[in-house]
């Protein structure tokens, strides 16, 4: 027990500067003796003080001082000269590791009080306060020691805690007697019910400690891209499937890009039309599914999905391919026949054309197969289109005769990656 003690008078005062504690609402004379009350060792208590001038001329604040163990004082810098009624504000603070009963005397220039303060005999209690980052609705748990560092025997306070998200798990000290040196422990869960901050009050007798953590959402699945294609080549629709490498244990939205590495083509999209698409993941979930189509034109196609801090990347190539035959159909009036073929030329290097008429009886009608290089034609065509690698183009042959001898036409279409031959167009 440590106990310090210093009478002081005041002297008198110069009937200029008064000295005033102030509060919340207002400012109060300061007695000749102000207490700081009890406090418990290392606990700071803290006074905010006024020193006002209270003549009608100007008063000189030449010193400022206190003098006495665990007194301390800030906000002066002095000198300074205060106008009639003007006030300069400063605070003391007391501060003491050992427990006993304190006194320091306050000084001004004509003013003087005493300060006391009295340290209590407290339990010392250490731990984690700051319980961090815990996925909500799971718990986390810190320790907490109670030790007797003073010469006497000490009785544990009550000990409660005030908040929600933190409680005590086991039993409590409370109650129990402590010698000098004796140290004892209790637990703390916290358990966030949501995201979020979290704070409490841990009490421990008089004194109170500030509990806090951080509830977090539960992490979110890695994303895997896989493709479901029955045939990797142009004019497909499939399916990019999102698998996680869990379960979700959250609510989220995912997003998935898609990028065309190959001449512009406007019809390599998802189902909705376009090359971004968002997807919701529900707590349970283990995979999404995304329709796409891959287009007419050969190139590469790259899906990009990207779910919370994970991301997945898959490439899809889609190889260059003779062109694919949609529709192939052919009228015929007095004097000509017209051939029309749609399709697809995903190379956009279609050029040689090979056509072969027939009789009803299957044979092949002078003067045999006529051959066309529209080469230059689909190159000016594809140059321009929006279409991606589609195509439609007419064939019309001028005939000199009956073209009611004209029943079926064979037409073959070459481009560089070879030649496909379309269904026998009948007429």
């Amino acid at each position: 027990m440590k106990t310090l003690l210093v009478l002081f008078f005041a002297a008198p005062a110069w009937g200029q500067l008064q000295l005033y504690v102030v509060d919340s609402t207002s400012e109060h004379a300061a007695p000749s003796l102000y207490d700081f009350g009890s406090v418990y060792a290392n606990q700071v208590s803290t006074t905010p003080f006024r020193l006002r001038n209270t003549s009608n001329s100007p008063a000189a604040v030449t010193t400022l001082t206190i003098s006495g163990a665990g007194f301390s004082l800030s906000g002066t810098n002095l000198p300074v000269t205060l106008a009639p009624q003007a006030a300069l504000d400063f605070t003391v603070s007391f501060r003491s590791p050992d427990t006993g009963t304190y006194s320091a005397a306050l000084r001004s220039d004509g003013v003087s009080i005493l300060l006391t303060a009295t340290v209590l005999p407290s339990l010392t209690l250490s731990g984690t306060f700051d319980f961090g980052s815990v996925v909500r609705g799971t718990s986390v748990q810190q320790r907490f020691t109670l030790t007797n560092q003073t010469p006497q025997v000490l009785i544990v306070p009550a000990i409660a805690i005030k908040g929600t998200d933190f409680s005590f798990a086991g039993t409590l000290p409370s109650g129990q007697a402590y010698q000098p040196q004796q140290s004892g422990e209790f637990l703390v869960n916290y358990s966030p019910a949501a995201s979020g901050p979290s704070q409490a009050t841990l009490s421990v007798g008089g004194r109170t400690y500030t509990l806090t953590g951080l509830g977090i959402d539960p992490p979110l699945p890695k994303p895997f891209l896989t493709v479901d294609l029955k045939q990797v080549a142009s004019a497909q629709q499939g399916l990019v499937i999102i698998r996680f490498d869990a379960p979700a244990k959250s609510s989220a939205t995912g997003a998935l890009n898609l990028d065309f590495r190959g001449p512009s083509d406007p019809t390599v999209v998802f189902a909705s039309g376009q090359r971004i698409a968002t997807y919701p993941v529900a707590p349970g979930d283990t995979q999404v599914s995304i329709p796409f189509q891959t287009g007419t034109t050969a190139g590469t196609i790259i899906f990009t999905t990207q779910l919370g801090s994970s991301s997945d990347q898959l490439s899809v190539a889609i190889p260059a391919s003779p062109a694919g035959i949609a529709t192939a159909q052919g009228t015929r009036s007095a004097s000509s026949v017209d051939v029309a073929v749609s399709g697809f030329d995903n190379t956009r290097t279609l050029g040689a054309l090979s056509f072969t008429f027939y009789d009803a009886a299957g044979n092949a009608l002078a003067p045999g197969t006529i051959r066309a290089d529209a080469t230059a034609q689909f190159s000016t065509y594809f140059s321009t289109s929006q279409v991606g690698g589609g195509f439609l183009f007419h064939a019309v042959f001028p005939v000199t005769g009956d073209t009611a001898r004209i029943a079926a036409c064979d037409v073959t279409l070459s481009n560089s990656a070879g030649s496909s031959k379309a269904p026998r167009i009948t007429f």
